[in-house]
């Protein structure tokens, strides 16, 4: 049997793929079922709708908004207006209910010597353990009535030390922060006014090395399996899912199931990683070296699959000239 932690993304579409197939298989989370994780709900329609429709979840169940412009500003160039390539925001607790009912979900820890884990607990690893020299992000937001921007809105931190959002929904905007240095996140939204607050870490680089323990197997954010440039999960923690499932299915044995899943998730790693390296050198004034040229392409790319079409040397050109 196997046991999954956490009914977030990754946890919830694993279960309903791992359940709809005849595995065996229950899943845990000792959070309250309202229990509300900063996120700014923002993802690419066009690239989940193919895992919804895995999970029999339509994307007109949980659309809250699609993006009709993109507002792109930072400390050195005017804001700039980025084309949409289906950014748009969802209802994502609904989404996870509609993929795990409520009742399926078991409201404390897995016991231990239980057997096979599965840990989707995100950035806490509560199974797989804490690994030494993990970074993270600090990340806040606040739900409001209101916001100055009518569509989708973002500012860099000055350095590429994080950035500040604001996402509509249907009634209400996710307006965040995220960053290195706590007390900026808090600055930039110190003047909004949130019927919710709140506040979580986010990883900022995959761990490579420690995606088993002994007796787990991570998948999702709990692996850093989330884009380190935009902090963007949903899709990334579905695709693992996905592929982790996919392994599932062609073995039971556990160590071979480690061999093959590890294999398959490792390109996606060391490309997060890659990507991560280049947003730490950005942050540490170390804008031009061969990494960064290198891996240039590659952000770009993560952009797009976010959701939108970038200008991109109006934002290159914001973090090499401005980094003093």
């Amino acid at each position: 049997m196997w046991h999954i932690g956490g009914a977030g993304v990754a946890g919830s579409y694993l279960y309903r793929r791992l359940k709809d197939s005849g595995f065996d298989v229950s899943i845990y989370d000792p959070k309250r079922p309202d229990y509300y994780i900063p996120c700014g709900y923002a993802t690419n329609k066009n690239h989940i709708s193919g895992f919804l429709g895995n999970v029999s979840v339509s994307i007109d169940e949980i659309l809250e908004r699609e993006a009709h412009e993109i507002k792109i500003s930072g400390n050195n160039f005017y804001v700039t207006d980025f084309l949409p390539r289906g950014l748009c925001t969802i209802d994502k607790m609904k989404m996870e209910k509609l993929m795990v009912e409520d009742e399926h979900i078991s409201r404390f820890m897995i016991p231990k010597g239980s057997g096979n884990i599965i840990d989707a607990t995100g950035v806490s690893r509560y199974y797989l353990g804490k690994v030494q020299n993990d970074l993270k992000m600090y990340a806040m937001e606040k739900v409001c009535r209101e916001s100055p921007y009518n569509d989708f809105y973002f500012n860099f931190f000055k350095g590429g030390t994080g950035y500040f959002w604001s996402f509509p929904l249907k009634d209400r905007y996710h307006i965040g922060a995220g960053g290195t240095n706590l007390e900026e996140v808090k600055s930039y939204l110190e003047n909004y006014h949130g019927e919710r607050v709140v506040a979580r870490n986010i990883r900022m680089m995959p761990t490579i090395e420690n995606i088993f323990s002994h007796d787990a197997i991570g998948v999702g954010e709990s692996i850093g399996y989330i884009s380190p440039l935009l902090g963007e999960g949903i899709v990334p923690a579905m695709e693992n899912a996905e592929l982790l499932f996919q392994c599932m299915k062609k073995t039971g044995e556990i160590d071979e199931l480690k061999i093959i899943y590890e294999k398959a998730a490792r390109k996606k790693l060391l490309l997060y990683g890659q990507i991560g390296k280049l947003v730490i050198n950005i942050q540490k004034k170390k804008v031009f070296n061969m990494h960064n040229i290198l891996s240039i392409r590659k952000a770009i790319h993560e952009v797009e699959n976010f959701g939108m079409k970038p200008e991109i040397m109006k934002i290159l050109g914001h973090f090499i000239f401005n980094t003093d």
